[in-house]
């Protein structure tokens, strides 16, 4: 039951990230996004628990194949 239940927030959260990269590629010809050391606040811990459950790297992923598939510019800052 456990399993299932993470499955399906895992589920929830790649289609709310899928959404959401759609979107963006849909309605902006470029982007900027930062390069953020997830790493280091995750040394918070405080935080730590919310940084990691958002998934970072996997928006920025997902953005960079979906812009690049659009033949649009996305551009990674410091």
């Amino acid at each position: 039951k456990v399993n299932r239940l993470h499955a399906k927030v895992r589920r929830q959260r790649q289609d709310q990230i899928h959404k959401m990269t759609t979107g963006m590629t849909e309605r902006y010809d470029e982007s900027v996004i930062e390069d953020l050391n997830v790493s280091g606040m995750v040394k918070n811990h405080k935080l730590a628990r919310s940084i990691c459950d958002t998934g970072f790297h996997q928006i920025r992923r997902m953005l960079e194949y979906k812009w690049a598939q659009k033949g649009r510019k996305l551009s990674v800052t410091d």
